[in-house]
C-alpha cells in the first residue's frame, strides 16, 4: 500500500516521504496513531504544497538548533552536589530528566529528555560525554562531570554512552 507519512517514523521515512508499506501495517498501526494517510490522487497533488510549508517549518526548527548547538558546544555540565558513597559509587543516579532540567538551569537551553541519548543512568562519579540530539542532523556531544573526581580517574570514566556521529554546528 502506498502511504504518506505525516511524520518521521524511524527506519521509515521523514515526514512527506511517499512510502510503500504492507497493507497491515499502514491500516494496523501507522493510520491509527495518524502518522501516515493514503497516497490517494488528491493528496498526492496536495502533497508539494505541504511540501513547500513543512520546508519552512523545518528550515526555522533546524537554524534554531544550531543556535542552541552553539551555545552547548564545548561546555560542561557539571553536577558537583552528587552523593557520592565508597567506591565512587552514586547514592542514586542521574537520567535523562536530571540532565535535560540541569541544561535548561545552567545553559538556559530547553531540551526534552527524549532527545538525551544515554544507555543507561549515570551511578558513579567520573566524566561522561552524553549525545543530544537537537535535530535531525545536529547532535552535540555534551561532556557532563558528575561529583568531584580527580583528573587521573576522567579517561577511564566516559562509557556513558556509545559514540555517535556528531555534525558540526
Amino acid at each position: 500500500m502506498k502511504v504518506i507519512l505525516t511524520q518521521d517514523v524511524e527506519k521509515l521515512g521523514h515526514a512527506m516521504d511517499v512510502v510503500v508499506v504492507k497493507d497491515g501495517y499502514a491500516r494496523n498501526y501507522l493510520m491509527p496513531r495518524q502518522m501516515a494517510m493514503t497516497a490517494t490522487k488528491s493528496a498526492l497533488a496536495n502533497l508539494e504544497h505541504l511540501k513547500k510549508i513543512e520546508e519552512g517549518k523545518q528550515a526555522k526548527l533546524r537554524a534554531g538548533a544550531l543556535e542552541q548547538a552553539a551555545k552547548l558546544e564545548g561546555q560542561t555540565l557539571a553536577f558537583e552536589d552528587a552523593n557520592v558513597g565508597e567506591g565512587g559509587r552514586l547514592y542514586g543516579s542521574y537520567g535523562t530528566a536530571n540532565i535535560a532540567k540541569a541544561i535548561a538551569e545552567q545553559f538556559g537551553v530547553e531540551v526534552e529528555r527524549r532527545q538525551i541519548a544515554l544507555d543507561s543512568d549515570i551511578r558513579s562519579e567520573g566524566f561522561y560525554s552524553v549525545p543530544v540530539k537537537l535535530y535531525r542532523d545536529v547532535i552535540v556531544d555534551l561532556k557532563v562531570k558528575v561529583g568531584n573526581p580527580s583528573e587521573e580517574v576522567a579517561p577511564a570514566a566516559t562509557e556513558a554512552a556509545p559514540a555517535t556521529e556528531e555534525v558540526a554546528a
